[in-house]
């Protein structure tokens, strides 16, 4: 599965759009963002049961203040449309896969 870029206009939907959802909440002149991108890209394309979406947060600064989002990259784990866990800060594989099983 891909990572794909969402938006204010169609996050709520992106995230009620599976069980398990992934956000990567992100700017594209951030270091350890684009660290991160890799670590994510293969965490989708290693699970099927989960959606990965990716959000710029200098286009989208309604979602990033909804969730006080202050410090990036910030991952929005969500089980059926709830939030169940907010990262701050580069994470590894390992403590990614451990919210998502």
């Amino acid at each position: 599965m891909s990572v794909t870029e969402i938006e204010s206009s169609n996050f709520e939907a992106s995230v009620k759009s599976a069980v398990k959802v992934v956000v990567d909440c992100y700017a594209p002149w951030c270091g350890p963002c684009r660290m991160l991108a890799p670590v994510i890209e293969e965490l989708a394309d290693e699970n099927e049961n989960v959606k990965f979406f990716k959000l710029n947060v200098d286009n989208n600064e309604e979602v990033a203040r909804k969730f006080g989002i202050m410090s990036i990259p910030t991952i929005l784990y969500f089980e059926n449309g709830a939030l169940k866990e907010q990262m701050v800060g580069f994470r590894s594989k390992e403590d990614l896969e451990e919210i998502i099983k």
